[in-house]
């Protein structure tokens, strides 16, 4: 998941980075709904008897789409600063490589190791392409396999911060007087592109129920990277044209909810409706997210419990998205059933408790692994630092 990007032209302490202070609140708001979000979608599996769907996906946005824009929004806005303050040569992208690497590849490669010991262990099958999960191919142009499935968002991810450097990098060797155009070009270019290949899949593969859609659209490589990209577009404008991106702030946070609850507020009237999720969700909700921007970006401290919250979540996210669902819905919380049924037979009590469980290890386990292991390679990680003039995420 993305991290924020804070302190301009100074050197810094690595342990700072990690400070809660040296953070911008807003942003930790957002990515904390956004995780948040993605555990409450997750724990419906755990009391689908006893509970009406659309009554509780009214409050489950898309988090892993929200994600999407704000790793767009911050990824961008180092690589802006980096491509003004720099020649943007090759070596210049290699240093943004290693730290991004650095950033979300150690707790993905451990995380994908541990599933698949637990599933030699366990006698699960484990899929015929496993190598391609190690090089971000498993969901690039086809459907993600059943094992490991929460890492299709982390292809869309690791792609998006291979090919657009890589693609700027070559575009401006050419045109190095043409930076901000040259940017624009690649940013708008991506998103309509994408926008035009899922209404072409759309029609041509003729998707028209749920499954096909979340399998064939939602969580493809080739048609996920447009969401990175509006969050791209709003660093653009946020480091070109800070006076403008900032006026209609206000503004654009009420009119970004309003476009996030869109597909809820469908899906909630009317059920699942295919031609809206086919056209327009995965644009509605990206862009819902970019108008939220200009005001929690600039929203920089809190207070009190609520914020104290919000921020260790938001530190804790990434780690909260690899652990909940595979980890813990699908492995942990299944072999502890004997131990509840011996509890209580009652299936309403079991549901109720597996759910409660199934939030608290997420918690406990994200913790864990943040601190043990996803802090420690943030903290190695400086030690590829080329220049303390750039801009750097700090957590």
């Amino acid at each position: 998941m993305p991290t924020q990007n804070l302190s301009e032209n100074k050197p810094q302490n690595p342990k700072i980075l990690l400070n809660s202070s040296n953070r911008v609140y807003g942003l930790d708001i957002l990515r904390a709904f956004a995780i948040l979000f993605v555990i409450y979608s997750h724990s419906f599996f755990l009391i689908v008897d006893h509970i009406n769907e659309r009554e509780y996906n009214l409050f489950s946005l898309d988090g892993v789409t929200i994600f999407f824009v704000l790793s767009g929004f911050l990824i961008g806005g180092i690589l802006l600063k980096t491509i003004e303050k720099t020649s943007f040569t090759f070596n210049d992208l290699l240093q943004f490589w290693i730290r991004r690497w650095f950033r979300t590849l150690p707790n993905y490669f451990f995380m994908l190791l541990l599933l698949v010991v637990l599933a030699l262990i366990t006698g699960k099958i484990l899929p015929g392409n496993l190598t391609s999960y190690f090089f971000f191919l498993q969901n690039f142009a086809s459907p993600h396999p059943p094992f490991f499935p929460e890492a299709w968002s982390l292809s869309v991810e690791e792609w998006f911060y291979l090919s657009v450097p890589l693609g700027l990098c070559i575009s401006l060797y050419f045109l190095p007087k043409f930076r901000k155009n040259v940017i624009l070009v690649w940013i708008a270019s991506i998103i309509l592109l994408v926008f035009i290949l899922r209404i072409y899949r759309s029609i041509h593969l003729g998707i028209n129920d749920f499954e096909s859609w979340d399998n064939l659209q939602r969580k493809l490589v080739i048609t996920r990277i447009d969401s990175i990209m509006f969050g791209f577009l709003g660093a653009w404008l946020a480091f070109y044209f800070k006076t403008a991106w900032l006026k209609w702030k206000k503004i654009m946070l009420i009119l970004g909810l309003i476009l996030l609850f869109t597909p809820q507020l469908i899906g909630f009237m009317q059920g699942i409706n295919m031609n809206f999720n086919n056209y327009l969700t995965l644009s509605v909700t990206s862009a819902g997210t970019f108008l939220m921007l200009p005001f929690l970006s600039e929203l920089r401290k809190g207070k009190g419990f609520i914020y104290r919250f919000l921020t260790f979540v938001s530190i804790v996210s990434y780690s909260m998205y690899l652990v909940n669902f595979s980890l813990i819905q699908l492995t942990i919380i299944p072999s502890l059933t004997g131990i509840m049924v011996s509890i209580s037979h009652d299936h309403l009590t079991i549901s109720i408790m597996r759910y409660i469980i199934y939030w608290g290890l997420t918690f406990g386990f994200s913790y864990l692994l943040y601190r043990f292991y996803e802090k420690p390679m943030m903290l190695l990680r400086e030690k590829f630092r080329k220049d303390d003039r750039l801009v750097v995420d700090p957590s």
